[in-house]
């Protein structure tokens, strides 16, 4: 059969393999919406996400009040003595949810802001393999299995929280990086530093990363030019200049720092426990009873991890260098209902259906090996180019995810370490978890024969 025959070949039965697993990723995610059974009204987290975006849409005041949901048809002018703005919340899941919401609530209205998150959960699993299918067919599908299977990244879209729409705009930023080479025009690096930007309105912990991805566009040997540097900076100040300015008119402060004081005393306490009290785990900042004095000051914060570091200072050494990187790449959700659900469900498929529960257990069963695979892979893609026999845009690509993953992790050792933030980081880890498997097959294949990955890009 001739060469460019079997070539075509097995790009129909990729794509035929891509569909499948879309479809399959697309019935577990629907299926999940329409058979769980989840309380009506947000509560927590989701609870300030909807009254923000609530209180956007009725009256025009961005912040979330006093936690209480006024009637749609009050008057402005009694919102506003109720709702105080505020920056505590980047804007970027707020304002999605303010294309679903209108007048008093209502369920339809949260049904259809979930519905959209299934759609764009879908949409990553596409995302996921378009980023990684030029290092070969099969390594792609690999990864879009692994995110349409992940019930983490499926149980995500049951609540009205973050983590499905800043996976969504991490793996379209992913996607476009992998675009990216010192050739490209400089519209790619706008919307590059674009969606950077509106996925750190999402989820703030990424906004260092862009002076990251510049250093390394710097010091690239691609020889990226200032000009699409500049581009990149453009594309995040269009999307984040309006919030600070924003900010800076209403409190006189750019960003609001309280959240990040409270994230580091919340991670302070090793294995997220107070003095290794069980009943403590994942709220370790509840049963501490200087919680209130380290919740208002930074400095009081760092200066008692310091005394607690020095009289222990094993235990804490552990738990920032070790524990803090095992904890947030775990399986279980430590603050949260269960294993994969933030909020307590009263029902789920995932207890009943056989192709639901299976997926949940074997995708447990492998997981802890996965997560030490992507810390390999992170570390393999460093190696000499000429070891890897990959061309100089794939490396470039690699080693900018590995960076995006060192940088998540060295910020987990500083702030709270949930397992929950690392769920938009799944289908990045499951790529890197499953890149020393396909440089094993590299290195191992003598040059000149057949690609057995699917694609050849080492010229």
């Amino acid at each position: 059969m001739p060469l460019s025959r079997t070539s075509n070949s097995l790009a129909l039965a990729a794509l035929g393999a891509l569909f499948v697993i879309l479809v399959f990723g697309l019935t577990l995610r629907y299926q999940a919406f329409a058979r769980s059974v989840v309380p009506l009204y947000p509560h927590g987290d989701a609870a300030r996400y909807f009254l923000y975006a609530y209180n956007l849409n009725n009256f025009g005041i961005y912040g979330y009040g006093k936690m209480g949901l006024l009637p749609a048809d009050t008057d402005k002018e009694v919102a506003r003595q109720e709702i105080e703005p505020d920056a505590l919340i980047t804007p970027g899941y707020p304002l999605y949810l303010t294309l679903f919401l209108g007048g008093d609530y209502s369920k339809e209205q949260s049904d259809r802001a979930l519905l959209g998150q299934v759609f764009l959960s879908t949409l990553t699993i596409l995302l996921a393999y378009a980023s990684f299918s030029p290092f070969g067919r099969l390594y792609g599908l690999g990864v879009a299995g692994l995110t349409a299977l992940s019930p983490h990244l499926v149980n995500m879209n049951l609540f009205l929280l973050t983590e499905t729409l800043f996976c969504f705009l991490l793996m379209a930023f992913v996607w476009i990086l992998s675009l990216v080479n010192a050739k490209s025009r400089l519209p790619l690096f706008l919307l590059m530093g674009l969606l950077l930007a509106m996925a750190t309105m999402t989820r703030p912990w990424i906004q260092a990363y862009l002076f990251v991805m510049l250093g390394y566009l710097i010091f690239s040997k691609l020889r990226f030019t200032v000009r699409q540097m500049i581009f990149v900076f453009i594309g995040a100040a269009i999307v984040t200049t309006p919030w600070l300015v924003r900010n800076t008119l209403i409190s006189g402060d750019a960003a609001d720092t309280s959240q990040l004081i409270k994230s580091i005393h919340h991670g302070m306490y090793p294995n997220m426990m107070y003095e290794d009290q069980e009943d403590s785990l994942g709220y370790a900042y509840s049963a501490d009873p200087m919680s209130p004095e380290l919740d208002q000051s930074l400095g009081v914060t760092l200066a008692e991890i310091g005394r607690r570091a020095k009289a222990e200072p094993r235990k804490y050494a552990n738990w920032y260098l070790i524990g803090k990187i095992q904890t947030v790449l775990s399986w279980k959700i430590i603050a949260g209902a269960d294993a994969i659900f933030v909020y307590h469900v009263q029902g789920s498929p995932y207890f009943e259906i056989p192709k639901f529960y299976l997926s949940a257990y074997y995708m447990e069963k492998i997981h802890g090996i996965l997560m030490v695979l992507a810390l390999i892979g992170t570390l393999i893609v460093w190696l000499p180019r000429k070891l890897q026999r990959r061309s100089a845009d794939s490396i470039f690509f690699l080693r900018a995810i590995s960076l995006l993953i060192v940088y998540f992790l060295l910020m987990h050792m500083v702030v709270a370490p949930y397992p929950r933030y690392s769920i938009p980081m799944r289908p990045i880890l499951y790529a890197m978890a499953l890149y020393p498997i396909l440089f094993v097959l590299r290195i191992s294949r003598i040059p000149g024969e057949a690609d057995p990955i699917g694609v050849d890009d080492s010229k």
